[in-house]
C-alpha cells in the first residue's frame, strides 16, 4: 500500500461551486482532442506529472506519452500554486476520489476538491 503525498507544481487549492458560463468558456478553451473513451480510474504509479491547465482542467501526464484529461467538477482555484495529497488503499486515482489541498511552505490545508473521470487527451506541440 502505498499513501501516495504528491507534491505537483499544481495547485488544486479551493474548490468553489463556480460553475456556469465560465466553466464552460475554461473548458472549452483547453487545447488539444479527444483520442479515446473516458476511464473511471488511472494508477497513481503511473502518474509522472501533473498539469494544472486553469481552474477547472488538468492533466495527469503519464509515462511514455499517453495524457489524461481531468475536468473537475468545480472550480479549483488557484490551480497552479498549491500541490495536493491523495491518500488510498487502491493505489489509483478515480472519479469522486477527493484530493486535498495544502501550501508547500507552510503544509497547511488550503482545500480540497473532486476528482471525475480521465478522458485519453492529444496535446497540441506548444506554439500551435
Amino acid at each position: 500500500m502505498r499513501s501516495l503525498f504528491l507534491l505537483t507544481a499544481v495547485a488544486l487549492a479551493g474548490c468553489a461551486a463556480n460553475d456556469g458560463p465560465a466553466r464552460q468558456e475554461a473548458l472549452a478553451a483547453v487545447p488539444g482532442k479527444a483520442v479515446g473513451e473516458p476511464v473511471t480510474c488511472i494508477q497513481q504509479r503511473d502518474v509522472d506529472r501533473v498539469e494544472a491547465v486553469n481552474d477547472y482542467v488538468a492533466f495527469f501526464h503519464m509515462r511514455g506519452s499517453r495524457v489524461y484529461r481531468m475536468d473537475f467538477p468545480q472550480s479549483c482555484r488557484g490551480l497552479k500554486n498549491d500541490a495536493f495529497r491523495h491518500s488510498s488503499s487502491m493505489a489509483q486515482y478515480c472519479r469522486g476520489d477527493i484530493i486535498t489541498t495544502f501550501d508547500t511552505t507552510t503544509r497547511m490545508t488550503t482545500g480540497s476538491c473532486g476528482l471525475s473521470s480521465f478522458t485519453p487527451w492529444e496535446v497540441p506541440p506548444k506554439g500551435e
